[in-house]
């Protein structure tokens, strides 16, 4: 079966990980410091905390907000569960905003129709929004690039449209630490904030050296991880164009993320997927762990998003895809039933 998800180290590189395994270094402390200085060259942030867990990332980015408990936060209802847990354990109202159910844009007007004083910008399949449509909103802006390293939309670049950004290192981003997130800014102002910031932080919130050391060696082949998914998506979207299914561009010139292929059915999700597993092949829903997922959302809330959902399916789109299983996915693309 060719998983949906997959991390690639070269043997090489895995003597970072080795090295941290045989020392004393367990807690954050030389390995995380490395990490986060070679993160810096590859996201182009001022200043960074490596942290835990994305839940941990956003709860501190929003408490640096000023926000008071009561105030109105904007959520994509196709962000992860964490991000609506996270807004409700600060005592803050989250308002769900619905998405352009053909381009996967966020709708920002919502969020200011509805009275938010931030949003937390979840860049759903890597579609970046209008950088004049978020600086119009007039209010704070948490960016969740994780689905979109690598994604730009003309000069706007995914990481750089927040006060704060968070990137989660879990099993399914093109780095990953087996766990954690990056917290980090690329406004100056906002740089002395984070690096006094993680000077308060106890050690249980920190990204430890165990995790790091993976992050390190990973680092060292993003450059190859992005070309890779980038050739194998230029080959993917040709397979599709011959079907009656859909893929997503970014709505100007520009890339999306690299965290799946995703396809826009225009039948059934539960037979693609079968289609898939028959041929060896993991595919997923696209939103199977997100917001609008939850039992008590509210059923005529974010038609969009909805059919987003229930429409989006996400293959196989990283560095252990070889030519033999670009081709099998290729040809299960190309049959979509």
């Amino acid at each position: 079966m060719i998983p949906l998800y997959s991390s690639f180290i070269k043997r090489k590189d895995m003597d970072t990980v080795l090295g941290c395994l045989v020392t004393d270094s367990i807690g954050p402390g030389e390995y995380t410091a490395k990490f986060i200085k070679n993160a810096k060259e590859a996201f182009g942030y001022e200043a960074a905390i490596a942290l835990r867990s994305p839940a941990i990332a956003l709860q501190l980015a929003l408490v640096r907000t000023g926000i008071l408990r009561g105030d109105k936060v904007a959520l994509s209802a196709l962000a992860p569960l964490y991000h609506l847990e996270t807004v409700e354990s600060l005592g803050l109202e989250a308002v769900f905003v619905d998405h352009n159910p053909e381009s996967g844009e966020m709708l920002l007007n919502e969020a200011r129709e509805k009275g938010c004083k931030a949003l937390v910008l979840h860049e759903a399949l890597g579609i970046l929004p209008s950088a004049e449509e978020l600086a119009a909103l007039g209010m704070t802006i948490i960016e969740d690039m994780s689905p979109a390293l690598g994604a730009f939309r003309g000069e706007a670049k995914a990481g750089f449209l927040g006060t704060f950004a968070i990137y989660a290192l879990e099993q399914d981003s093109p780095i990953t630490t087996g766990g954690g997130a990056l917290l980090f800014t690329t406004v100056r102002r906002e740089a002395a904030i984070l690096r006094n910031m993680a000077e308060t932080l106890s050690p249980e919130s920190l990204l430890t050296d165990y995790n790091a050391a993976l992050g390190i060696a990973q680092l060292k082949e993003l450059s190859a991880s992005l070309e890779r998914r980038a050739e194998l998506e230029r080959r993917f979207r040709l397979e599709v164009a011959r079907t009656r299914h859909h893929c997503f561009s970014q709505p100007e010139e520009g890339r999306i993320g690299s965290c799946g292929f995703p396809v826009l059915l225009e039948t059934g999700m539960k037979e693609t997927i079968i289609h898939a597993k028959r041929n060896g092949i993991e595919a997923l829903p696209a939103f199977e762990r997100s917001i609008i997922g939850r039992e008590d959302f509210p059923s005529d809330g974010c038609p969009g998003a909805r059919t987003l959902a229930l429409r989006c399916v996400l293959f196989p789109i990283h560095e252990k895809v070889g030519q033999k299983d670009a081709t099998a996915i290729a040809r299960v693309l190309a049959t979509l039933p």
